[in-house]
């Protein structure tokens, strides 16, 4: 009985940890023919419409957490998007989007970089 209450906190410590987004090497880089506040505007809606919560909403970074689906084992979720929005010019932004899973649960998660882009692009056409 001792073990599985410290099995259980441990496991419940370890459901929390997860990487925040660097934007390094393994970020998706994409440019878009728009300024860069209707790309940050754009990235706030696809990362809602893909099922994140916000986490921080800046001129030039969006960061949003997808919340963990949790029965009896770990599920999917967990996953932390970040966007960086870096503006080339008045009217053309380069973003770099990159999924950081955490390590709980990182077998049923999944990185969410296409999908992302996909309602980035959706939401800009829109304008």
């Amino acid at each position: 009985m001792k073990y599985s209450v410290i099995l259980a906190f441990g496991m419940l410590s370890l459901a929390g940890c997860a990487s925040a987004p660097s934007g390094g090497s393994s970020a998706t880089n994409v440019s878009f023919d728009y300024p860069a506040a209707a790309v940050q505007k754009a990235a706030v809606n696809a990362l809602s419409v893909t099922g994140f919560d916000i986490q921080k909403s800046d001129p030039t970074y969006v960061e949003g957490f997808r919340p963990r689906k949790v029965g009896l084992f770990v599920g999917s979720g967990g996953e932390t998007v970040g966007v960086w929005i870096l503006p080339v010019s008045a009217s053309k932004t380069t973003a770099k989007v990159e999924t950081e899973k955490s390590l709980v649960g990182i077998v049923g998660q999944k990185n969410w970089d296409d999908e992302v882009i996909d309602a980035m692009r959706s939401s800009l056409s829109r304008q």
